[in-house]
């Protein structure tokens, strides 16, 4: 009897010792996806609180299946396309295009529906989303995948040629309408995790539109054949432009801090374009009640020039930090889409080598930066990208 029991112990000993072991071997597996999943597109050694993020624009959305969405199921499946590529590189913020020309890819009762993703631009976003919302789609899904979604918009853009005037007030109010209607914004009960605006402030080709009130859906002087009336644009100092853009960043900063939300600029790589045409990057990175990050466009290698030998990348850079005062985090821009190699013979060092986002990544890790943004989606999936990708899985 006792040689028994002392058999079924051993039995027993064996089997748990089996159990254990399976769950160790699961375990191991698990946090080694995890781990494989943390590191992609990022150094060793990279804290996991970094940001990597990707820009998603309204030019990439018929080239990665977001523009067709009268079939929500195809559509549903083609985020899910894009959100498992990005996470391969490790990407955990999406900055989705929400309001490219004073549209909205969002449901909305204010703006006209986004073109680009295939609304009717007669209609309200509202009117032309109503078998379902791309917007809200989006965002269920890239929860799912544990990634975050800032509703990226162009303040001032009704057109590539006309803005809206930065010095009416009533052009910051209708910046406000659409943030407050993207804080307010809710899916299956998702809500987006930050507001993010880019760099086309004073930019307009031609002029800016003065509006009647920024509640009307096309409140715009003149058409956009003819043009803002002539009287409604005076040509103002750089000082005033920075002052004028200001007051709407001040704004949008408190909605949002208060609707306890995020906000932050991605200004272009240029500090002096910058300062001339509104972005005020010396007041943005040193005094509070401005932002909550802040992501330079620095899309150069530091092979620029005829022969290759300006360090553009490292001299932008360090402007940029150099102006860093304040608590803001500090992301930077990278030119994913440069790795096509066309059009960069002002930069060779595209052409050169296939290290320079590895080589950038390094770099801004090693000066203390918060983290990275790519720019753009598209080239995720294109085979250009793939050899600078693969190099970031070092």
């Amino acid at each position: 009897m006792f040689s028994e029991i002392i058999k079924h112990k051993k039995v027993l000993a064996i089997l748990l010792a089996m159990v254990f072991t399976a769950g160790m071997l699961l375990s191991v597996r698990t946090a080694a996806y995890a781990a494989e999943s943390s590191d992609a597109g990022r150094s060793s050694g990279q804290e996991d609180t970094q940001m990597r993020g990707i820009w998603l624009c309204y030019k990439e959305y018929a080239a990665l299946g977001l523009s067709v969405f009268d079939d929500e199921e195809a559509y549903r499946e083609n985020t899910d396309r894009f959100l498992t590529e990005a996470q391969k590189y490790g990407i955990n913020t999406v900055f989705l295009h929400a309001r490219a020309f004073d549209d909205a890819f969002w449901r909305s009762r204010t703006f006209k529906a986004s073109k680009y993703i295939g609304g009717d631009e007669s209609l309200t976003a509202w009117e032309a989303y109503e078998d379902y919302d791309p917007f809200g789609v989006f965002l269920e899904e890239a929860h799912k995948y544990g990634m975050e979604v800032h509703a990226w918009l162009n303040p001032y853009r009704v057109s590539l040629d006309y803005y809206y005037d930065p010095g009416d007030e009533a052009s910051t109010d209708r910046v406000l309408t659409a943030v407050r209607e993207l804080l307010a914004f809710e899916s299956s009960g998702e809500k987006i995790d930050g507001i993010h605006l880019d760099d086309y402030f004073y930019h307009a080709a031609k002029g800016y539109y003065r509006m009647d009130s920024p509640d009307d859906k096309y409140a715009i002087v003149g058409s956009e054949e003819e043009g803002p009336a002539e009287g409604d644009y005076k040509v103002v100092t750089a000082a005033e432009k920075r002052n004028n853009v200001n007051s709407m960043v001040r704004e949008i900063y408190r909605t949002v801090s208060e609707a306890g939300s995020t906000f932050g600029i991605s200004p272009a790589g240029n500090y002096d374009n910058d300062m001339n045409s509104g972005a005020d990057i010396d007041t943005w990175l040193s005094e509070d009640g401005y932002i909550d990050y802040i992501i330079p466009q620095i899309y150069w290698t530091d092979q620029w020039g005829d022969d290759g030998s300006t360090t553009m990348f490292t001299d932008r850079l360090n402007i940029f930090l150099e102006k860093r005062k304040n608590k803001a985090k500090f992301y930077v821009g990278l030119a994913l889409y440069k790795t096509q190699k066309t059009g960069n013979s002002n930069d060779p060092g595209w052409t050169w080598k296939d290290t320079n986002l590895a080589e950038q990544l390094d770099e801004i890790k090693e000066k203390g930066a918060d983290g990275y943004v790519f720019f753009s989606a598209q080239f995720l999936f294109r085979n250009c990208a793939k050899e600078e990708l693969s190099n970031l899985r070092r």
